[in-house]
């Protein structure tokens, strides 16, 4: 009789696509994981994030992958793995990151913590734990003898958290070539895969006034400030929640001192949409901004860009296949949607077919509370390497 063990596992079902027991496949990922963790790998910190690297390609070759590195000066070395298929067709793409944004000493410790079902330490929720179920699931193929159904090609990043300036190029090449993609990301709060994403993007606006004594001159001054504020009931005006866009100012400043009219102001924007022509007309609106006192100046520009993830029929079949290889593990697999952004989306945007959130449950993205629940792990093992000999 098979026991059902975590939200919906078939922990039979599971050891028996893993040909290795549930304890076993828990115990072999948390370790996994907890190496990765160990190394801690703040975004831009080039000799930690090269140090973990090396180790990641160590364990692809011994896992039967080809390996090549691809330095970014100043950021940490970019991976692609290749790994041959029993079927000579368009590849798999799988991708991870391995930045952090904690910086270093920021947990106290880089241990891999565990606290009843909760595995907690720097990274690990996004997305160490991701990156180590990809590996593991490509060397329990490769210690059975067995190879993906099509070619896998891992794409390894550095720098996913600040932007992906370095690996953006790289991402888009792979899939525009794959076949689908896969994105081990942390999954939904109820461990559904993620099939929609808004889109995301960066502006810092800049106004330039005159400065002039507050008490003595206030005629002579133009108000970067007071412009800057008219500015942002502009862009605030633009948003449109029906549609899923929203706007965010997260940042700002402005002046020297409390009585000089300032001669310079600036803040960031934060902008997130559910649909492609929304970032289209955010973006023409933003840059066509003209200041309201003619006196002063407007600059804008955008910092960094990603569009939605979008629900298309493509994706959709991807759920589907995935759905069905988890209702053979015991497990009703749902999917949603969320407004944080990820290296899914850039291959959505060069039409790739892409199903995001494939990485374990979990919370605290970003924070010292950041963990994953132990007892989903050898189920998304399960999960990925059933995807990895079907596709």
């Amino acid at each position: 009789m098979n026991t059902i063990y975590g939200p919906g596992h078939d922990r039979d079902a599971v050891a028996a696509t893993l040909g290795i027991s549930w304890d076993d496949a828990r115990r072999r990922v948390l370790a996994r994981i907890g190496t990765y963790v160990a190394q801690e790998t703040p975004s831009a910190h080039q000799e930690l994030l090269d140090a973990l690297a090396s180790v990641v390609a160590d364990d692809l070759r011994a896992a039967g992958a080809t390996v090549t590195s691809d330095p970014a000066p100043g950021l940490g070395t970019n991976l692609v793995a290749e790994v041959p298929g029993d079927v000579d067709d368009r590849p798999v793409l799988l991708f991870g990151h391995l930045d952090t944004v904690h910086p270093v000493g920021a947990f106290g410790t880089n241990e891999l913590r565990l606290e009843g079902d909760r595995a907690i330490g720097p990274g690990v929720y996004d997305m160490k734990a991701g990156v180590a179920l990809l590996v593991e699931a490509l060397t329990l193929l490769h210690e059975r003898g067995e190879r993906p159904r099509r070619p896998v090609r891992f794409l390894v990043t550095c720098d996913e958290e600040i932007g992906s300036h370095s690996s953006r190029g790289i991402i888009e090449d792979h899939a525009r070539q794959a076949a689908a993609v896969l994105v081990p990301e942390p999954s939904m709060p109820d461990g559904g895969v993620k099939t929609r994403r808004k889109g995301v993007a960066t502006y810092r606006i800049e106004t330039t006034g005159q400065a002039a004594h507050a008490g003595i001159d206030p005629g002579l001054g133009i108000s970067a400030s007071q412009e800057l504020a008219h500015q942002l009931v502009d862009v605030f005006a633009l948003a449109d929640h029906a549609r899923g866009t929203t706007i965010n100012v997260g940042m700002m400043g402005a002046g020297t001192a409390t009585n000089v009219i300032p001669a310079k102001a600036w803040a960031t924007i934060d902008v997130r949409i559910a649909e492609p022509d929304e970032g289209e007309r955010i973006h023409t609106a933003l840059m066509a901004l003209q200041p309201h006192d003619p006196r002063a100046k407007v600059q804008v520009q955008r910092t960094e860009h990603r569009g939605p993830l979008v629900r298309t029929a493509g994706v959709v079949a991807l759920y589907e296949h995935a759905r069905g290889i988890a209702a053979q593990l015991g497990h009703d697999l749902g999917e949603g949607g969320t407004g944080g952004g990820s290296d899914g989306s850039l291959a959505a945007a060069v039409g790739a077919d892409v199903l995001d959130g494939l990485g374990p449950r979990g919370a605290g993205a970003h924070t010292l509370d950041e963990h994953i629940i132990v007892d989903d792990l050898p189920f998304r093992l399960a999960l990925l390497c059933g995807l990895l000999k079907t596709l």
